[in-house]
C-alpha cells in the first residue's frame, strides 16, 4: 500500500468516528481493528482493503448504510437542477461529448476520504462544464455504441447517477443494463437509488451481489458475470471502477472517471482532478 492511500483510508475511518460519534470504547475497538486489519492486509489492493474498512465500520458502529442520508440529499439536490442539465446537454454542438462530460463530473461527488461540501457541489459541476477531457476516446464509445447489441453500464457515486440517467438517455441505447452495488458501501449506488431517480424506467437493473465500493469480479454475481461475460459495450463509472478492473484486458472496456489522487492519476499519466473517457486496451 502506498502511504498516500494509507492516509486516505485513516482519513475515511477519522471522518466516519466524527460522523457518529460513538462512545469511546466502540471508537476504540474500531480503530484498534482497523490497525489490526492495516497490519494484516498491507499489501492488499485498495478495493479489498476498502470493503474491510467498511465492514468494519457497519459492524462496530452498528449502522447498516453509512451515508444513507447524504445519498439521498446528493440524488435529490442533482435532481431539482435536471432541466438545466439537460437542456445544457441538447443546446450543446456535440450532446453525447456534453452528457459524457457530465457523467464523468458527477463522480466529483464523493463522501468518502475526497468528499465536497453539499453547497458547493452543483456550483462546481458547472465550472467543470468547461474544462475539457484529458484522456478523450468519447468518439470511438460513441461509434462502438452504434454497433452494440447489448450494453453494461456500472454506476458508481450516488448524485452522480442523476448524470448517468442523463447520459444513458442521450445514448438512446434499446438495450443497456445498469448495475449497481449489492449493498451499501460509502456512497455508491444501490437499489435505492435506482428507485429514487427513476433510472430503471430507462434500463433493466441488476446488482452486482457484492459490497466492494468497486467491481471486483471473482465477488460479482453470476446475474453480474453473464451480464459482464457478453455485453458487446461495458462502460465502467469512477475511480473505483477503475481500481477494480483496470487490469481487465477487453477492447470493450470503457473507463469514465476522475483521478482524485496522485497515485491513481500517476498512473493513469495524468494530472490529479482531471476527467478521462478511455479504453482499457
Amino acid at each position: 500500500m502506498k502511504q498516500e492511500c494509507f492516509f486516505c483510508h485513516t482519513k475515511t475511518v477519522e471522518k466516519l468516528i466524527r460522523k457518529f460519534n460513538p462512545p469511546a470504547d466502540i471508537a476504540e475497538d474500531f480503530l484498534r481493528s482497523v490497525n489490526s486489519l492495516f497490519g494484516e492486509e498491507w499489501e492488499t489492493t485498495n478495493p479489498y482493503l476498502a470493503t474491510k474498512i467498511h465492514r468494519l465500520a457497519k459492524e462496530k458502529l452498528s449502522v447498516a448504510d453509512l451515508y444513507k442520508e447524504e445519498k439521498f440529499n446528493a440524488n435529490k439536490m442533482l435532481l431539482e437542477h435536471y432541466d438545466f442539465w439537460k437542456s445544457l446537454v441538447a443546446g450543446s454542438k456535440n450532446p453525447f461529448l456534453t452528457a459524457a462530460k457530465l457523467a464523468v463530473i458527477g463522480n466529483v461527488i464523493d463522501y468518502g476520504a475526497h468528499s465536497l461540501n453539499e453547497d458547493d457541489i452543483v456550483t462546481q459541476i458547472k465550472e467543470l462544464t468547461s474544462n475539457t477531457l484529458a484522456v478523450d476516446e468519447t468518439e470511438e464509445l460513441f461509434d462502438r455504441l452504434q454497433k452494440a447489441e447489448s450494453v453494461l453500464y456500472i454506476g458508481d457515486n450516488a448524485g452522480e447517477i442523476v448524470f448517468d440517467k442523463l447520459f444513458i438517455e442521450t445514448i438512446d441505447h434499446p438495450n443497456i443494463t445498469f448495475a449497481v452495488r449489492g449493498y451499501p458501501v460509502i456512497n455508491d449506488i444501490t437499489l435505492d437509488d435506482v428507485k429514487q431517480t427513476g433510472i430503471d424506467k430507462l434500463c433493466k437493473i441488476i446488482t452486482n451481489g457484492n459490497d466492494a465500493p468497486s467491481t471486483l469480479l471473482e465477488y460479482c454475481s453470476d446475474e453480474f458475470m453473464e451480464v459482464y461475460d457478453q455485453a458487446d459495450v461495458i462502460i465502467a463509472k469512477g475511480q473505483g471502477n477503475f481500481e477494480g478492473l483496470m487490469d481487465e484486458k477487453k477492447d470493450n472496456l470503457f473507463f469514465m472517471l476522475m483521478a482524485k489522487c496522485d497515485p491513481i492519476a500517476g498512473m493513469l499519466g495524468v494530472n490529479k482532478g482531471d476527467m478521462l473517457v478511455r479504453k482499457a486496451v
